[in-house]
């Protein structure tokens, strides 16, 4: 059997178990922030939105890439994952030291008092986090989907449990923050009953983690910048009712698109990282990833745009209207972001870190420079769109970077990526018109919209697959499972 259908084996089967898990984890999250927003007001996630933006700037600097390195190691010593844990420590409590150090000029910038003992507590999240067990990494390296599925479901149950019971008690921004620390806190714990490696005090190998980590920070760094600048700057110019607004409108909108394509990017990393010297295996697979990335983004980003004042009114209820124009705005930021991810995470599988780093710096700084002039110049909606627009300008040139480095041409990218985009067109005709002919209801209007769009939608990929000639993809996987149906 050749090496490609091993790894085009290996990517599929990861890709099934974190897709399932992702959805899993954001739907039991996005159960959680439905119940939250019925007992909660906008002003109080606002509060911690702010919060969280400030402690999660500095926190990034933790993302030093120890773990993504003993994935790339090909046999990890004891000394390897003793020195990770190590380094996950001393990191951990400079952070949160810093965070400390910087809580009391926060009120400077959100212009409200509780945003300095908000961080004080959340900074407790970075130290306590630094203690997982490096054991658990073994999931991923191994291949070990089913145990890193178990180990995120319980981590994920566990806080929410203590999340909603907070907020039925205490009614305020408090219950939020107390799920954030008691999820972290059964975080760990999980760590060490579920896998049996128990670190030990190490800094043999700290230097050699660091070298490959280097650029992984800095990929880091630069994608949280990227990923919630919109946020940091909404939260210095806005009340934290409107912030509120903007980070659960943030949170649902892109949920659809970013919780199935990232599921599919952490289970590449290994997989790519095996495969990484076969130029073939690694030509078919990415392509394989992307034109998914391409269908499911399109669908879920247009779809969610499509059925925001519906979705939001069911889901979060009339007190977050004014998040729906926010909803179709980032809906459409999330599809894109959704096209984009594939490439950044196979460029520093493959060994292109550099580049990766160099890309998401780009964007990030091209990010903040948008959403800076658009919190000046306009408004709340004005970021949301500033920040689409920075995502969608950036495509071109980051595939364009990719195949320079990937056996991959922008022809390849064009053949798998067409015909998802022709098939949002009908969508985007037919679901308006569904609404329109729908009754008075916010369930039945958004029921028919969805049944609308996934016939328009999927009908027409199938047309548009079987006019290509029925090539191979997730459209001849539906096709077969349809005839087998039949």
């Amino acid at each position: 059997m050749t090496e490609p259908f091993h790894a085009g084996r290996s990517l599929l089967h990861g890709s099934a178990w974190t897709v399932g898990l992702r959805w899993a984890v954001r739907g039991l999250g996005l159960i959680n922030t439905f119940v939250l927003a019925r007992l909660l007001s906008p002003g109080d996630f606002g509060l911690v939105a702010m919060a969280m933006a400030a402690v999660g700037l500095i926190e990034v600097l933790g993302e030093t890439g120890q773990r993504l390195a003993l994935i790339r190691i090909p046999a990890p010593t004891r000394d390897d994952y003793d020195s990770a844990w190590t380094l996950s420590i001393l990191v951990a409590v400079a952070l949160t030291l810093l965070q400390w150090a910087v809580s009391p000029l926060a009120p400077l910038y959100f212009h409200t008092a509780e945003a300095a003992w908000l961080i004080r507590l959340l900074a407790l999240r970075t130290l306590i986090g630094g203690f997982e067990n490096i054991g658990v990494i073994a999931f991923r390296k191994d291949l070990r989907f089913g145990a890193d599925f178990k180990f995120q479901i319980l981590q994920r149950l566990a806080t929410i449990a203590v999340t909603i019971g907070a907020a039925l008690w205490l009614r305020d921004e408090r219950a939020l923050v107390a799920g954030i620390l008691g999820g972290r806190v059964l975080s760990v714990a999980l760590s060490f009953v579920l896998h049996p490696y128990r670190p030990r005090w190490c800094t043999r190998r700290i230097h050699g983690l660091l070298a490959f980590s280097g650029w992984m920070l800095a990929v880091h760094v630069a994608q949280f910048v990227q990923d919630k600048a919109d946020e940091f700057v909404v939260g210095g110019v806005a009340a934290p009712a409107v912030m509120g607004n903007y980070a659960v409108a943030a949170d649902v909108a892109t949920a659809p698109t970013i919780e199935v394509v990232l599921p599919v990017t952490r289970a590449l990393f290994p997989v790519f990282a095996r495969i990484g010297e076969d130029a073939g295996a690694v030509r078919a697979a990415f392509l394989d990833v992307f034109a998914a990335s391409m269908l499911i983004s399109v669908a879920t980003g247009l779809g969610m745009a499509l059925v925001a004042e519906d979705f939001v009114r069911l889901a979060l209820g009339p007190a977050w209207l004014d998040a729906v124009p926010l909803v179709r705005i980032l809906a459409i930021a999330g599809g894109l972001y959704g096209i984009m991810q594939t490439g950044f995470t196979v460029l520093g599988a493959v060994g292109h870190a550099k580049l990766s780093a160099q890309l998401t710096g780009t964007r990030a700084a091209l990010t903040v420079l948008a959403l800076t002039a658009a919190a000046l110049l306009g408004d709340v909606q004005t970021v949301a769109l500033a920040r689409t627009a920075v995502t969608g300008l950036f495509i071109p040139g980051m595939f364009l970077a990719l195949t320079r480095v990937l056996p991959v041409t922008l022809g390849d990218l064009a053949a798998r990526g067409w015909r998802p985009v022709a098939a949002g067109v009908p969508m985007a005709l037919l679901v308006p018109l569904a609404q329109h002919a729908a009754p008075d209801s916010p369930l039945l209007r958004l029921v028919l919209a969805m049944a609308a769009g996934a016939a328009a939608y999927g009908g027409t990929l199938l047309l548009l697959w079987r006019l290509a000639g029925r090539p191979e993809g997730l459209e001849a996987v539906a096709w077969r499972a349809l005839m087998r149906r039949r």
